[in-house]
């Protein structure tokens, strides 16, 4: 005995009461958004820099593109730019580093000064131009 079904399963779905849905959270997110204040910080950023920051106790240090090193007008090798470094901030009352690099200096060479003043607690400021 054959039975045969009477009522075909239809298998497609209906989206249209899952957009309804979407739409109401949709509208009900955009207005709950708006009621929500968040907890900034209000910061009063002045509108036109009045003054520049200078700094007069530096010691100027270049880095150029062929990796060369430089403390003040004259060239330091490698190895003696700790030691360079070092006795002028003994010898004068200098507090900072004026750090300029070419703009083809390898990083590499950078990170060696940055890592010696920063060893021996120095503050380095970059010049850039």
């Amino acid at each position: 005995m054959a039975l045969k079904r009477r009522a075909k399963i239809n298998a497609s779905f209906s989206m249209s009461s899952m957009t309804d849905i979407v739409f109401l959270l949709l509208i009900f997110f955009m207005i709950t958004s708006t009621m929500v204040h968040p907890n900034a910080i209000k910061l009063l950023i002045p509108k036109q820099a009045s003054k520049k920051v200078v700094i007069e106790k530096f010691i100027n240090a270049r880095v150029t593109s062929n990796g060369s090193f430089y403390i003040g007008n004259s060239r330091v090798s490698e190895s003696n730019l700790e030691a360079t470094i070092l006795q002028e901030f003994k010898s004068t009352d200098k507090t900072y580093i004026k750090l300029r690099t070419d703009k083809n200096a390898p990083t590499g060479e950078v990170a060696k000064l940055l890592d010696i003043a920063e060893s021996n607690a120095i503050k380095v400021v970059l010049d850039i131009r």
